[in-house]
């Protein structure tokens, strides 16, 4: 089935120096002042030349299209100490930096490779930016929160569950939706078109550079053997998400769908962030990211009720009850034990303070004096994390002996089975 995703120029992979660098994105960031810079996503392969590389930047002056070459300076989306292999394929940030005189203030394309003054620009990537005459930087309307969802790869219908997760975030606070898509059921992909019509959710067809597999079981086989490739290729729509919204949001959260972020004194995200800046006043802009400990709400925990039957076994009509009526983030037993500090946390990413973008929080701050992550405290926000335990990875029957009732989400549920049943009704009414 033909993808019909939201694409816009520049998320197919640009191959600059054969089986070795790759490009997927270029953004413009305007961030620090009087030095205005594009920062291009890609993708590299082992070890790339010794030699300088260059960014080649085309533009408008005076009614015609110029170009200059700067160098380039790379950084890798990816810390040393987490390992990986002479030619794995890591993520790499590339920064170009723009003359600081202001003559170029609005670049159209970029090339990244080993040539200066490259000049084939058809083979380039656009330049993201949200900027014109019309709409300089400091007229720009900030969003709060918009959520970043990673390479959905499965055959489930989820499409009842993907409705409560947007619902539900939207409840909370979240404004705008991008999720990347390998396959998913088509009824997930109606669900994605649902909300992309009322400008909620973007969505992007998602694939892997150079010789990595993209027909479907092939690259599910392969990331099951090779983890660390599969977390490495998880950074490149996490940090697409974050330069896509970097003048638009205020912060990103990168998330799952069997995750939901959930206070416990406060109804909404910003009513806690508020808080948190009360608390922390002036530092509170020391950090590059809000993180949230992780509570498991595992679903042999739960007493649902008795005549709730294994999905499989129920028709179209049962199926539509049980999944408004007990949507699995309304779950209340919860393990007592909570993840330490930085393990399996998902934050709040600020875009005026980060740099790059890991999983669970900023991997590298735009200013070196800022702190990548401050942990909220657990009494005051937790991270629902909705899964079954996984014995290769967790103590089950640990985690398991200790549990605890946990009603935090249930203040949503009325107010979210309303929702899921109008989207529901227009799920219905789409052709």
């Amino acid at each position: 089935m033909a993808l019909n995703a939201y694409e816009p120029p520049g998320t197919k992979w640009l191959e600059t120096i054969p089986g070795q660098l790759f490009l997927y994105s270029a953004h413009l960031d305007l961030r620090v002042a009087g030095y205005p810079s594009i920062r291009v996503i890609g993708v590299k392969r082992g070890t790339l030349p010794p030699s300088t590389l260059f960014c080649t930047i085309w533009y408008r002056e005076h009614g015609r299209t110029r170009s200059l070459s700067v160098e380039a300076l790379i950084s890798r989306i990816w810390l040393d100490e987490w390992g990986g292999t002479a030619d794995s394929y890591t993520g790499i940030l590339v920064n170009c930096q723009l003359p600081l005189d202001g003559a170029m203030r609005y670049p159209l394309r970029v090339y990244v490779g080993t040539s200066p003054c490259y000049e084939n620009a058809s083979h380039s990537l656009t330049t993201r930016s949200e900027f014109n005459d019309e709409s300089p930087v400091g007229r720009m309307t900030r969003r709060q929160f918009t959520l970043c969802i990673k390479g959905l790869d499965f055959d489930d219908d989820i499409s009842h569950k993907l409705i409560a997760f947007v619902e539900l975030h939207r409840i909370l606070g979240a404004q705008l939706f991008y999720f990347y898509v390998f396959n998913v059921h088509e009824n997930v992909l109606k669900v994605l078109r649902l909300y992309e019509r009322s400008n909620v959710v973007r969505w992007f067809a998602l694939d892997l550079p150079g010789d990595l597999p993209n027909e479907k079981t092939a690259r599910r086989s392969f990331f099951s053997e090779d983890i660390w490739t599969k977390r490495r290729m998880e950074l490149i729509p996490y940090n697409h998400c974050f330069y896509e919204n970097l003048h638009r949001s205020e912060f990103v959260v990168p998330i799952d769908i069997d995750e939901a972020i959930v206070p416990t004194r406060r109804r909404t995200w910003h009513e806690l962030l508020m808080d948190e800046r009360a608390k922390l006043g002036k530092s509170f802009k020391d950090f590059a990211s809000y993180s949230v400990r992780n509570a498991y709400f595992f679903p042999e925990l739960q007493n649902k009720s008795q005549t709730d039957r294994p999905a499989g076994s129920l028709d179209e009509e049962e199926l539509r009850r049980s999944s408004v009526e007990h949507p699995d983030y309304l779950d209340t037993m919860r393990t007592a034990s909570i993840s330490p500090e930085g393990d399996s946390v998902k934050s709040f990413v600020s875009t005026r303070r980060a740099l790059t973008v890991h999983n669970h929080y900023a991997l590298t701050t735009l200013n070196p004096s800022t702190r990548r992550a401050h942990h909220l405290d657990s009494n005051d926000v937790l991270k629902h994390h909705h899964r079954a335990c996984d014995s290769r990875h967790l103590d089950c029957d640990l985690l398991m002996e200790d549990v605890k009732i946990d009603e935090s989400a249930l203040r949503y549920a009325d107010e979210l089975k309303t929702r899921m049943k109008i989207a529901l009704a227009d799920l219905d009414a789409l052709p």
